[in-house]
């Protein structure tokens, strides 16, 4: 494949003009740049790469399953898709298992949390709750603390992602942490913050349905999106729409019916669920003795007021005294038929149809491409409601589809910051001191009498500040706002790429190994070739590709594939090659450095 002709095709976004004339690729003469014979090229050399904005040209357009060769390149592509970069060693062990369905079977094994747990609680004081006002100046340490703890579950979280094996896991509960959104900056409470992850981690391969439902109620969301601020006493109402609103737009429905311009809701269904929505408190309400971690409905029962809307509403076309799982339940009835809503849906689509399709059409820009294919979506939508909206079947067959493997899907998305960092992390084997998951923050007092508060682990607060940094915002658990991070095209501009440059420079020069403020961000360019079996004595030519491919969706060209060879025989190019450290280093870097290690 012309990796080139791909990269300056796609308009916008990938690279080629996010860069701009005069930029890095400006230096560059694509006709001189004639790819190697790639695995994956079964398309004839005129079918193209559609331009940013457009779904991608495939030859299936539906989940039937793929029936072509199954390789290393093949399987690199599954993996690559599936988890933050893919060490050898992990290509290896999922190569032992044999056949695409084994090695899907492995990745989504983490549906049954019986077999494959969440991992082990991060630390006691995720479920300490702060008490009183957090904006009294009088709470600075508290402030201090809950700042530094917000960190060490974002250490924590990308700790999961660098140790992560053979497993979706970790790529699915990034997706529904930028869908179902929340912010720790708006919500503060570490603790609503860390059970807010877990969910993610729980329900990752779940049901949709019932994650939608748990989502609700949960004390991250009902802060994040004021649901704790929706009540009514007595005869007075303080109704607050931000998250019935969100709840349909971003969440479940969309704003328009698939394909058309036909409303999925109105103003007025808004204004009805929020009444649904009533009285829901999270967990540490004026300090309530409750679980703090569980949204609490107060509606007289357990003690508490009654603060819920117990009269009728009019909610999508059914009217009754609905709550919260009414609401949930309506939703996933759309379209239905029997209220004629939303009007003007021609016949034909099953009741949930529009749910399915919404969830599905993220997992799709999640694990194909940012623009979704609709006849792909629409084959998805109607396997999860064949299966009431379970989502491991959907992404069983869209990981063992001809569609996903087809030659102009692979290579086709551009990195994320945190799938950029995780893979320069994993595949290059980085390594960084333990995470002891129950260390807390180190208390120390300052000059003026107030808390400091020392991170256990500030190597990784390294990695996950160059995560926010390297590309220009990707916070973990803090998205810019409720529709999250746009992704796609969005990634990279002249600024991003070159910011994604320096990090990889200063990693691969071990500039983050620092005994004064103990950070031990390392790299081994020994234990890095060292991956590859025999490395030391494989020709420059050989070790160059093993190393290429390790981390490469496409065949390079002769021009930058002789150059890496040549990096390889270190600072004086001797003709007569031994392997040599130094060689290994000059490598790296220069891959690295590659508009093709900003995809996937």
């Amino acid at each position: 494949m012309e990796r080139r002709t791909f990269i300056t095709s796609t308009g916008a976004g990938l690279l080629g003009s996010a860069l701009g004339a005069g930029s890095i690729l400006g230096a560059f003469d694509p006709s001189k740049l004639v790819a190697k014979p790639s695995a994956f090229n079964r398309l004839s050399a005129n079918r193209s790469r559609p331009g940013g904005g457009q779904a991608l040209s495939t030859e299936s357009n539906d989940l039937t399953p793929y029936a072509g060769p199954w390789g290393d390149a093949e399987l690199r592509h599954l993996l690559r898709r599936t988890m933050f970069g893919v060490p050898e060693s992990q290509f290896l062990a999922a190569q032992a298992l044999g056949s695409m369905n084994a090695v899907v079977d492995q990745l989504l094994a983490c549906q049954d949390t019986t077999k494959v747990p969440l991992p082990a609680k991060l630390a006691s004081w995720v479920d300490n709750m702060p008490k009183g006002d957090l904006q009294d100046p009088a709470k600075t340490n508290q402030t201090r603390l809950m700042a530094m703890e917000r960190q060490q579950i974002e250490n924590w979280w990308f700790d999961q992602i660098a140790q992560e094996n053979l497993s979706i896991r970790q790529r699915m509960t990034l997706l529904w942490t930028n869908h179902f959104v929340t912010g720790s900056a708006t919500v503060n409470i570490p603790g609503y913050m860390y059970y807010y992850l877990l969910l993610c981690m729980q329900y990752a391969l779940g049901n949709f349905k019932d994650f939608a439902s748990a989502i609700a109620t949960s004390s991250a969301m009902l802060v994040y999106l004021n649901g704790d601020q929706n009540y009514v006493t007595g005869k007075n109402s303080f109704v607050n729409e931000n998250f019935a609103r969100e709840l349909m737009e971003l969440f479940t429905l969309g704003i328009n019916f698939p394909g058309t311009d036909i409303p999925n809701y109105t103003q007025a269904d808004i204004e009805q669920s929020a009444r649904a929505l009533t009285g829901w408190q999270h967990g540490n309400y004026k300090q309530t003795p409750v679980a703090p971690f569980t949204g609490i409905l107060w509606d007289g029962t357990n003690g508490n007021p009654n603060w819920h809307d117990t009269t009728n509403k009019t909610f999508l076309g059914q009217t009754g005294n609905w709550g919260l799982s009414d609401v949930i339940d309506i939703i996933f009835q759309q379209p239905d038929d029997a209220t004629a809503t939303p009007p003007g849906i021609p016949a034909g689509f099953p009741a949930g149809y529009t749910s399915a399709y919404w969830a599905s059409q993220k997992l799709y820009q999640e694990f194909v491409y940012y623009v979704p294919n609709p006849s792909v979506v629409d084959a998805m939508a109607r396997l999860m409601l064949a299966n009431n909206f379970e989502i491991a079947p959907v992404m069983q067959a869209l990981l063992t589809s001809a569609h996903f493997y087809d030659v102009n899907v692979v290579g086709a998305q551009i990195k994320s910051p945190v799938h950029y960092i995780g893979s320069l992390i994993r595949e290059f084997g980085i390594t960084y001191p333990a995470f002891d998951p129950t260390d807390p923050p180190v208390k120390e007092v300052d000059k003026n009498g107030f808390n400091v508060y020392t991170d256990t682990n500030p190597t990784l607060s390294i990695v996950t500040a160059a995560i926010l940094n390297v590309s220009q915002g990707q916070e973990l658990l803090n998205p810019p706002n409720v529709k999250g991070w746009p992704g796609g095209e969005n990634w990279l501009s002249a600024g991003t790429f070159q910011g994604r440059e320096t990090y990889s420079n200063s990693i691969l020069n071990n500039l983050f190994v620092n005994t004064k403020n103990n950070l031990a961000l390392s790299f081994s360019a020994d234990s890095y070739a060292a991956q590859i079996a025999n490395d030391t004595t494989l020709s420059a030519e050989a070790l160059s590709q093993s190393l290429e491919d390790l981390s490469l969706s496409f065949t390079l060209g002769p021009l930058e594939s002789g150059d890496l060879d040549t990096d390889l025989q270190g600072t004086y190019k001797n003709p007569n090659y031994q392997y040599n450290t130094l060689g290994v280093k000059e490598f790296a870097l220069y891959l690295t450095s590659l508009p093709e290690f900003q995809l996937f």
